[in-house]
């Protein structure tokens, strides 16, 4: 009764966008097909020209079922091109208009090698395309994939940065969901960053931005999601590719895809391995303590290495031509070891050395994960967009470490031998349903879940007994700790067309239960809890290729495990981290106005938006009296977000890619800590250009720079950087099927300053690194096989946009 209502109230206030007609406009729609097999034709470049001129009025691509459509057309006399690799152009005059819409029916492409003489069209796939709620970078259209790894491609999309760690944002904020192929994957649960580091960019078809997500997607993730599409297109028979790459500082990638369908079934899998391995780099805090007059100061050496694995397929079956069943799997493991060697001085306040030893640490880590989904789908024949679904899904991931280290005594100083270990591990069910209906040019959508999830995290610690050798576990540092958390939810959702107007509203009823547990002391104080998540986005398309759209949601901040861990990490003695397993969930409003045009082959988009929440999850560092720094996770912050982006993108002489992505945020953070009151407020800047030119003979040589700015944290800011690169690559082989490329990452800089300062009123703080920067890269990409035919893909599926997952730079909590 509630959404009715809801529904209602939101109609009415639309009304008033609706009660102006704009003038008469057209419409031309039609679907691409195979000429031999019959088979529909997706991604094929489709351009509006006005009749006798090679001036694009409009472009778009089909869709998975060869489907397009181009409105807000004058109704002019025009001309339609269709252009797609492997197959002839087709350049066919359409009638006058008669009415408003002019339905094409199936279109035939030809099979060809050969091109129409009469024209020749040159058309790159755009890079960047914007839909009602989404915006899309197509990775498979930068030649720079070839060479780059996914985490390099992510500097490019719009909305998105990455800080002075390589920690991921989305519109300046690090809490978002990553999803593959719309689905929730254990590969992105713990650290985004370093499974985009070990993945070619060659394997990522596309990149989705949601800023504003529908109703049907989970009310969790503040700062929206990031959809990675991989490559699944497989047009009969077989098709794939295999890719390799290695680079110095020591490092090497090794993956592939295949695709296959025989009859009614198909397959699509990919799968790659990696390992990277870190030169010795600096590792420095420096602390003043303004009420004791001490200062700490820390200069050390450390290294990392990792190697990673991933692998995930699809099976789809047709039933018939109505019901369609898919399965999906997926798995990874990263292991990992990294060293410290560090000189810890402590002096007081005549500058005299106090005390003084050497922290030695050697350290393991795992992650692994692995998810199974079904989904059973039904379409109806008098309408092939009207769709019920059925789906389910297991995940399991987990996470260990552990260390041993030593505190070596220098002066004044107990020495202490010690080992640690931090196992974690989560178990997700969810079972969900929707369904479809198509009225007219309009869409209701309404559906169940239910996400039943278990968090678990075992952890001890032991000291060594000086005189027997032995170690014994230190029982006030050792403990079990459950968190089980069940969300029940129902949402719908109504997408609304009128001329050049479009109107997409819904909500989201969500019930969150929750029971947490130490095995020492018992159940953890935590309340259930109810929330209703409305949604809104208007939009207005323009004169020409222009589009307007202003979306409203809210959005929940949930803690992850990450967050709630309550393992007190304090291998460096001095500077301590822990989860706070008390933490609430925060609500989080988003705003959000975009302008995007398409003009003579430039693309631009733009938006300003603000984000605000008033109890959002803030990490945070005191000082005490021992002079030890503590580090945890409150709900003491107000986080306001004011940002400006705009990116763009052409193409000059055929053959010249520019592409300029950047963001401006004016950040306000408050909080109080300790009863004093903390703010920090300021500008941040993101701009990242990139270049490319395609020479004959399949050469091509691109080069990209980006800045980025110093982020605004609770108690102080890290420090910002420059990073770019240079590439070339070559194709050769029949149709151009194999690539070489070189490229180089920071020609012009070898090292990268890592810096992060805390001011506050009871001490001051700089944690500085240096890190190399400098890494050349050779690879190669092989593509074979032939397509014929398309594997059958499910139109919805299980879409878990979880929970606020973890910094992914260390810290308390983490495992």
């Amino acid at each position: 009764m509630k959404q009715t209502l809801l529904l209602a109230l939101l109609w009415c206030l639309a009304c008033p966008a609706f009660a102006q007609l704009p003038a008469p406009t057209g419409t031309i729609k039609g679907i691409v097909a195979d000429s031999a097999t019959q088979a529909s034709l997706d991604y094929v470049t489709v351009v509006i020209q006005e009749a006798g001129k090679n001036q694009a009025i409009k472009s778009t691509f089909t869709k998975d079922n060869g489907s397009f459509e181009l409105t807000g057309l004058e109704l002019k006399q025009y001309q339609l091109v269709l252009s797609y690799v492997g197959y002839k152009t087709k350049v066919l005059p359409l009638p006058a208009f008669t009415g408003t819409t002019i339905d094409l029916g199936r279109l035939p492409l030809v099979s060809s090698a050969k091109q129409l003489k009469e024209v020749q069209i040159v058309t790159e796939k755009l890079l960047v395309e914007q839909d009602i709620d989404k915006l899309t970078y197509n990775v498979d259209a930068d030649p720079e994939s070839q060479t780059m790894t996914a985490l390099d491609m992510l500097r490019k999309v719009p909305l998105l940065s990455l800080d002075a760690e390589d920690n991921i944002k989305l519109n300046g904020n690090s809490n978002y969901r990553v999803l593959v192929n719309g689905k929730t994957s254990s590969l992105f649960v713990r650290s985004p960053k370093d499974v985009f580091r070990s993945m070619p960019a060659s394997t990522i078809k596309s990149i989705e931005v949601i800023t504003n997500p529908p109703s049907k997607y989970e009310a969790e993730g503040v700062g929206g999601i990031i959809n990675i599409i991989t490559h699944k297109k497989n047009i009969g028979g077989y098709n794939g590719s295999v890719n390799a790459q290695v680079s110095t500082p020591r490092g090497s990638n090794f993956g592939g895809y295949l695709t296959a369908k025989v009859g009614k079934a198909g397959f699509s899998g990919y799968f790659g391995t990696g390992s990277y391995y870190s030169p010795p780099n600096s590792n420095n805090l420096y602390r003043e303590d303004n009420i004791r007059q001490t200062v700490l100061q820390q200069i050390g050496e450390s290294r990392n290495d990792n190697t990673y694995q991933y692998a995930s397929g699809e099976f789809s079956y047709e039933m018939d031509t109505l019901n369609l069943f898919t399965a999906n799997f997926s798995m990874n493991m990263n292991n990992g070891n990294n060293t410290l060697a560090q000189r810890v001085d402590l002096f007081n306040s005549t500058g005299a050395l106090t005390q003084a030893y050497t922290r030695l640490n050697n350290g393991n880590f795992t992650w692994r994960g692995s998810d199974f989904g079904a989904d059973y789908q039904r379409t109806f024949k008098k309408n092939k967009d009207q769709l019920f679904t059925l789906s389910y899904r297991l995940s399991n991931s987990g996470n260990g470490s552990g260390s041993d280290f030593i505190l070596d005594p220098v002066l004044n100083f107990n020495g202490q031998v010690s080992q640690t270990d931090n196992d974690g591990s989560s178990v997700e069910h969810t079972m969900q349903a929707d369904y479809v209906q198509p009225i007219k040019k309009h869409t209701l959508e309404f559906g169940v879940k239910t996400i039943l999830r278990l968090n678990s995290s075992d952890y001890f610690y032991s000291n060594q007994n000086p005189e027997t050798g032995n170690f014994v576990i230190d029982e006030n540092l050792t403990n079990s700790f459950d968190y089980r958390q069940d969300i029940y939810a129902a949402y719908t959702s109504l997408s609304l067309k009128k001329g050049d107007w479009g109107l997409k509203t819904g909500a989201r009823l969500e019930e969150t239960k929750i029971d947490a547990n130490f095995k020492s002391s018992g159940t953890v104080a935590t309340p259930d809890y109810f929330n209703l998540i409305p949604n809104i986005t208007l939009s207005r398309k323009l004169k020409g290729a222009s589009t307007m759209r202003l979306s409203y949601t809210q959005r929940i901040e949930r803690p992850s495990l990450y967050y709630l861990n309550p393992y007190v990490n304090q291998i460096d003695p001095r500077n301590i981290s822990f989860g706070n397993p008390k933490l609430d969930p925060a609500t989080n409003n988003v705003f959000n106005l975009a302008y995007n045009t398409f003009v003579k082959g430039t693309s631009v988009n733009a938006s300003i938006f603000h984000n605000f929440t008033n109890n959002s999850i803030q990490s945070y560092t005191t000082l005490g009296s021992d002079t030890v720094a503590r580090t945890t996770y409150g709900n003491i912050g107000r986080n306001q977000t004011y940002g400006f982006s705009l990116s763009g993108n052409t193409t000059l002489f055929k053959k010249l890619s520019i592409n300029l992505n950047s963001t401006t945020n004016y950040v306000k953070l408050t909080s109080v800590i300790d009863g004093v009151p903390q703010n920090n407020e300021g500008f941040t800047y993101n701009v990242f250009g990139y270049s490319s030119y395609r020479f004959d003979k399949g050469w091509r040589a691109s080069g990209n720079i980006g800045y980025y700015s110093s982020r605004i944290l609770l108690q102080g800011r890290s420090a910002g950087y420059i990073w770019n690169s240079l590439s070339v690559s070559k194709q050769f082989l029949k149709d151009n099927k194999a690539t070489l490329s070189f490229s180089v990452n920071s020609p012009f800089q070898k090292n990268r300053r890592f810096l992060n300062e805390i001011n506050d009123p009871q001490f001051t703080q700089r944690q500085e690194n240096f890190n190399v920067m400098r890494r050349y890269s050779v690879a190669f990409n092989y593509r074979f096989g032939k397509l014929k035919g398309d594997i059958a893909r499910k139109k919805r599926g299980i879409k878990n946009d979880d929970v606020k997952a973890g910094e992914q730079s260390g810290g308390g909590g983490a495992n």
